[in-house]
């Protein structure tokens, strides 16, 4: 119980603003003497702002600032709002819907209806009784003048050519597929006929024995010659560097 107590002591000391240090003591004083002022400055002029300035303000408001307000409202009503809506209504409003209803709406609907005898009614009568007898009878004429012909063209010209000269060119192509493997056989027996079994006649014949026959005499000089080049350099090594 004595620990914890002597432990709370320490945290309570501990959690002192600047408990337990001997400077933040003596800084204290001085800090004192500036913030007492400060305070006691700010607690008068809430005073004088709560006690004074308010209630001064609530009278002036209601006794001076609302009444202008008011009178100034009234006038703008009545001197600039009430003349400005008079003005816009009579010299703006009323004269556009008068040019409107006697005016534009008449005009619109004359340019309506002579558009509509003078361009919709001619252009109809002549897609329905000009254009659309002169298109069928081109549809007529193209398709049993161009198309029929042209199907039938097709049918019994085109397609038997193309597929007499398809089946030609198919079989020629097979042909030329025989021929050309033919002749590479051919190519191929005359090359190993002329040029592989003389040469490999001549390696086997001729060029074999000369070379063991150049072994057997040119060998045993070179290696003797070469076995003393390696003994010589061994004893000059060995003369130089022990």
């Amino acid at each position: 119980m004595a620990y914890d107590g002597i432990h709370k002591a320490r945290d309570t000391r501990e959690r002192e603003p600047g408990g337990g240090c001997c400077l933040a003591q003596i800084i204290k004083i001085p800090v004192l003497l500036v913030v007492v002022p400060l305070r006691l400055l700010w607690d008068a002029l809430c005073w004088i702002g709560r006690h004074v300035l308010a209630p001064v303000g609530r009278w002036v408001y209601r006794w001076i600032l609302a009444p202008i307000g008011r009178a100034i409202a009234w006038l703008v009503q009545y001197l600039i709002v009430v003349p400005l809506v008079f003005l816009i209504r009579y010299l703006i409003v009323v004269p556009a819907v008068w040019i409107y209803r006697w005016i534009f709406t008449p005009v619109g609907r004359a340019l309506a209806w002579l558009a509509y005898y003078l361009l919709v009614v001619p252009v109809r009568w002549c897609y329905r009784w000009i254009l659309t007898p002169i298109g069928h009878a081109l549809a007529w004429l193209g398709h049993y003048l161009i198309v029929v012909p042209a199907v039938a063209v097709w049918e019994f010209v085109l397609w038997p050519v193309l597929r007499a000269v398809g089946a030609a060119v198919v079989w020629a192509w097979r042909v030329a597929g025989y021929v050309s493997r033919a002749v590479g056989r051919g190519i191929a027996a005359l090359w190993r006929w002329l040029v592989v079994a003389p040469l490999r006649w001549v390696y086997r014949w001729i060029l074999t024995p000369v070379g063991h026959a150049i072994r057997a005499v040119l060998w045993p000089p070179v290696r003797a010659a070469l076995s003393a080049a390696r003994t010589a350099a061994r004893e000059v090594r060995l003369a130089l560097f022990g």
